[in-house]
């Protein structure tokens, strides 16, 4: 079983403390006794109660028993919704860069399917890192290990240019 969770990441822990900080400090809106401050207040919290929300349903992909398998996980604990396709609906493994203006690009580890005459070919993102050279080397060796574990071939750089 190969695994990948979104929880093992410092950014994922990080972002909750920040979430719990950014709920302390908003707590003069509401204990206030001015109406204006109950309204930013009601505003302020139903926004960070959305962006909680999106924090605490991580994802999990993993490879077990011959299934792709993406779970989306109540505080990276509890799963609460699944979905899985076989590895015989994938063709390779690529690396795929993607280009960010802002910060560093981002490397994605996908699983593709054959084109042929479907006009939707089937994708999985297995992981997804931002592009340091140590976490290219990380996604590298993701790649090695899912294509022994699944005899996909891993498509080079060299080949998706073509």
């Amino acid at each position: 079983m190969i695994v990948h969770r979104t929880t093992t990441s410092l950014g994922w822990w990080l972002s909750g403390i920040a979430l719990l900080a950014l709920a302390w400090w908003g707590r003069p809106l509401v204990n206030s006794d001015q109406f204006e401050n109950h309204f930013f207040g009601l505003f302020y919290y139903s926004i960070l109660s959305g962006m909680a929300l999106f924090w605490a349903l991580p994802s999990e992909q993993r490879l077990i028993d011959g299934q792709f398998e993406r779970r989306t996980m109540l505080l990276g604990l509890l799963p609460i919704r699944k979905v899985s396709a076989p590895v015989s609906a994938f063709s390779e493994i690529r690396l795929e860069q993607d280009p960010n203006l802002f910060r560093k690009d981002t490397i994605w580890l996908m699983v593709c399917g054959e084109q042929g005459n479907q006009t939707q070919v089937e994708r999985f993102a297995f992981a997804n890192w931002p592009a340091t050279h140590r976490n290219v080397a990380k996604a590298q060796a993701l790649a090695v290990a899912l294509s022994q574990a699944t005899s996909l071939p891993i498509q080079s750089v060299q080949e998706q240019a073509e």
